[in-house]
């Protein structure tokens, strides 16, 4: 049997992962407020968790449903056995999964019962990990190129409308470096070191704020559903 691997020193989501979740919030925001939302009808998100987004969307549509594993108190509803949404087939606007793809052990099927429960011309808008450490919830299966996210997304009956991602290899790099060496300093320092490695992370990506990496540490997709001949809407 395999070695369990070792436990990182946990410090703070917010301080430790500060930009990534920073940018990645303000390209939903950007999303939000776009004309890529119609407004009104049903937002579905898929893999809800704690609900981080429902303020950002809901304003957006008349009723905001999250859907999760069974066991979150904080999900309207949640996943039959083998993972089928009860939601009727076309009668959804919008799906919305952030973060939540890579925990996913078969992503077609997951991808495939978003398109189902869609309406012709229903938008996914969907973010994932490129380059990312191993984060357990409860497990953590899969990583992505921006080519494989978008065929894996294709495959599933949508078209892409457009991709964005968080990080260029410079952060990245940052970023597995913060995670790798945190552990080494005394317990003292490690708030001022991941602080000036974060602020360093912030100082690069502003200076590029909409370039899209192929080395992204997320990747943030929004994606139509084709009608059933496969035609545009």
């Amino acid at each position: 049997m395999g070695q369990t691997p070792e436990k990182q020193p946990q410090l703070e989501r917010s301080l430790t992962r500060r930009w990534q979740q920073r940018l990645l919030l303000e390209k939903l925001e950007r999303i939000a407020a776009s004309d890529l939302l119609a407004g009104g009808g049903v937002l579905l998100d898929y893999g809800c968790g704690a609900r981080p987004h429902e303020s950002l969307f809901q304003s957006r549509f008349n009723r905001y449903i999250g859907v999760d594993l069974p066991g979150n108190e904080s999900a309207d509803v949640t996943v039959e056995p083998g993972g089928a949404l009860p939601q009727e087939t076309q009668s959804i606007d919008c799906v919305l999964s952030t973060q939540v793809l890579e925990h996913v052990d078969e992503p077609h099927e997951y991808l495939s019962e978003a398109c189902r429960v869609l309406k012709p011309g229903g938008l996914l808008i969907l973010s994932t990990h490129g380059s990312w450490p191993y984060h357990p919830d409860p497990s953590d299966y899969w990583r992505w190129t921006i080519d494989g996210l978008h065929r894996q997304i294709s495959n599933a009956g949508f078209e892409i409308l457009t991709t964005q991602g968080v990080f260029g290899l410079a952060s990245v790099a940052l970023q597995f470096w913060q995670d790798a060496s945190v552990q080494y300093l005394p317990r003292p320092l490690r708030k001022s070191y991941v602080r000036l490695l974060q602020s360093a992370i912030g100082f690069i990506e502003r200076r590029s704020p909409d370039k899209c990496s192929y080395n992204a540490a997320v990747y943030l997709v929004a994606a139509r559903k084709l009608v059933e001949d496969g035609a545009r809407v």
